[in-house]
């Protein structure tokens, strides 16, 4: 910008701008915020399961031992495939400070005993024990996978949110708070010289009325 366009009608549009871009700076920075906590406490929900899956898998695998040791692979094996269905799995999406996050639900994947198809006469209990782990385990593995489609979009968006921020903090803000700041300089050095000038014309009018005619 050169010196002839310096106004200050230019004055304020910088300033507007100048606190537009504060606040659009503020407004990101909360969101951010915003998700950066829900980032965590999804976070915290899929560690604790992870932790829980471990311990349903180590469960089951003693439980499922122990079927095959008493009842006989074959028992076991018979009881799997009659017990075999589908997982009804549900997907939403919900909003975090204007957002779009997938939110993905299921129904509860354990079941009744008779609802799983084998012959009860032809099972025992210690192969509905470790049909009831591996349905809980099963059960924790949709929970986890969910709050991981969960995280990765907020990952994402918290990403872009930062970059944005970093844009206003460090390149446009600067730029014109440094537009507004010369400015600002331009115009008061041209009130000074004003200044000075109507200064000097009024000791002249004062010089000459005070000379002899």
């Amino acid at each position: 910008m050169d010196e002839g366009g310096a106004t200050r009608t230019e004055l304020l549009a910088r300033r507007a701008q100048v606190a537009l871009a504060e606040h659009g700076r503020d407004l990101l920075q909360d969101k951010r915020e915003q998700l950066m906590a829900e980032f965590r406490d999804t976070a915290r929900k899929v560690l604790a399961g992870s932790d829980a899956l471990r311990e349903a898998g180590a469960a089951a695998r003693v439980a499922l031992d122990r079927a095959r040791a008493r009842d006989g692979p074959e028992a076991v094996a018979s009881a799997a495939f009659a017990a075999t269905g589908h997982v009804e799995v549900e997907a939403q999406v919900g909003t975090i400070m204007g957002v779009r996050v997938p939110r993905i639900e299921h129904r509860p994947i354990g079941r009744p005993t008779p609802a799983r198809g084998y012959s009860l006469a032809s099972t025992s209990p210690r192969i509905d024990e470790a049909a009831d782990r591996f349905e809980a385990g099963v059960d924790l593995v949709l929970q986890i996978a969910a709050g991981e489609v969960r995280l990765r979009r907020l990952a994402a968006e918290i990403s872009a949110t930062t970059r944005r921020v970093n844009a206003l903090e460090h390149v446009v803000i600067p730029r014109l708070v440094s537009s507004r700041n010369r400015i600002q300089r331009i115009l008061e050095e041209r009130e000074r010289e004003e200044h000075f000038r109507l200064k000097r014309v009024q000791m002249r009018r004062t010089t000459y009325a005070r000379s002899p005619q």
